[in-house]
C-alpha cells in the first residue's frame, strides 16, 4: 500500500514539473506581452543615449512590443545597474552596460558583479572617443596641450562623462606618465560634459559623443586614445602615435538580470541584432561610434575581458 501510494506520489509531482515546464515554454513563446524597460546608465543626449533610442525603437517593430527608454544616470552606470540586479529576470527590465560600469567595481564597492550578476544580451557598439576643445582654444595640437599642463600644474581642468569612467582612468592614468597635474570634472554622461567645455566651465573633454560639435566647427579634436585611427577623422593621431603607449577602447552592451530563460534572451538578441540595420540606428552610431554586433557570449566574453585587463591598472594607479 505505501509502495503504491509513493508511485502515486512520484508520478504526481512528474506531472507538475511537466506541467509547469510546459506552461513556461507557453509563456516563453508568447513573449513579450507587455512594454518592456530599457534603462540608459547616462544623462539624456549623451553617446549611449543617442544611439540606444533608436535601436529600442527599431527592436520594438520586430517584438510586437514598444521598448521605452528610461534615463538613470550615476556612478558611470553603478546606479542603474545597481536596480537591474533586482528586477524580475523575466526580461522586461534591460540596462545598457558602458566599460564605466564594469571598472567601477574595482575603484569602489558596488552591490554587484558585471562578470556574474546579469544576463548578456548583446554588445552593439565600440565607442569612439578622444580629446576635444572649443574651437577657439588655444592648443592647436595634443602635444600642445600637455606641455601647457606640465607647465602649469592644477590649471587645466578636464571634463569626463564621469568619475571613475574608462575616459578618467585614461587621463589619470597618461597624467601619471607624463608628470601632469590636472583638474578633473565628473558629469553625468558626455552631453553635459560638452556643454560645459563649451560654456568655458571646462577647458579640455576626454569622452565622446561630440561628432556634431565638431562637424559643425564648434570644437576640435586634438587626439584620440582608441588604438587605430578613426575612418571619421582621419587625420586625428591617435595617443599611440604621438608616443604616449597608451590605448584603449570601451564598449556599449545591453543586459538584464541574472537568470532570464534563454528562450527570452534569444528572442532579444535576435530583435536587436535586426534593428541594427535600421537605417536611423546607423546614421547616429556613424557620428559617435563603431557598429559592433556581438552575441550574448561574445559580450559575457568583453565584460570579463575587461575587468581582468583593468583591475590590476585600476590598483595600480591608486584609484581604490
Amino acid at each position: 500500500m505505501r509502495k503504491t501510494l509513493t508511485v502515486k506520489k512520484i508520478v504526481v509531482v512528474h506531472l507538475f514539473i511537466i506541467i509547469f515546464l510546459a506552461l513556461g515554454k507557453v509563456g516563453w513563446a508568447q513573449y513579450p506581452t507587455k512594454p518592456i524597460t530599457l534603462v540608459v546608465c547616462y544623462a539624456p543626449g549623451g553617446t549611449t543615449d543617442i544611439t540606444a533610442r533608436p535601436l529600442a525603437d527599431a527592436a520594438s517593430k520586430f517584438l510586437g512590443q514598444p521598448i521605452i527608454v528610461v534615463n538613470k544616470p550615476g556612478g558611470g552606470g553603478a546606479v542603474a545597474l545597481t536596480s537591474l540586479k533586482n528586477e524580475k529576470p523575466d526580461g522586461y527590465t534591460l540596462c545598457t552596460i558602458p566599460g564605466s560600469a564594469i571598472l567601477i567595481q574595482h575603484q569602489r564597492k558596488v552591490p554587484y558583479d558585471a562578470t556574474k550578476d546579469f544576463t548578456s544580451i548583446i554588445k552593439f557598439s565600440e565607442t569612439f572617443a578622444g580629446v576635444v576643445v572649443r574651437a577657439d582654444s588655444p592648443w592647436k595640437t595634443f602635444k600642445e596641450l600637455l606641455s601647457d599642463a606640465k607647465a602649469h600644474p592644477g590649471k587645466i581642468k578636464y571634463g569626463t562623462s564621469g568619475a571613475g569612467s574608462f575616459h578618467h582612468l585614461l587621463m589619470e592614468r597618461l597624467a601619471i606618465q607624463e608628470g601632469i597635474k590636472w583638474i578633473h570634472m565628473p558629469f553625468p554622461g558626455d552631453h553635459p560634459a560638452i556643454t560645459a567645455v563649451l560654456g568655458g566651465h571646462a577647458d579640455v573633454m576626454a569622452c565622446s559623443g561630440f561628432s556634431a560639435y565638431v562637424d559643425s566647427g564648434q570644437m576640435k579634436i586634438l587626439s584620440t586614445y582608441i588604438p587605430k585611427r578613426y575612418p571619421r577623422y582621419p587625420d586625428v593621431p591617435t595617443w599611440v602615435e604621438l608616443g604616449y603607449k597608451i590605448s584603449g577602447t570601451s564598449f556599449v552592451g545591453i543586459v538584464g538580470p541574472k537568470n532570464i530563460p534563454l528562450p527570452i534572451v534569444d528572442k532579444l538578441y535576435k530583435a536587436f541584432k535586426e534593428a541594427m540595420e535600421n537605417t536611423e540606428f546607423k546614421k547616429a552610431m556613424d557620428a559617435t561610434a563603431l557598429i559592433i554586433p556581438l552575441s550574448p557570449e561574445e559580450l559575457a566574453n568583453d565584460i570579463r575581458e575587461m575587468s581582468d585587463e583593468w583591475g590590476p591598472i585600476i590598483k595600480q594607479l591608486g584609484f581604490k
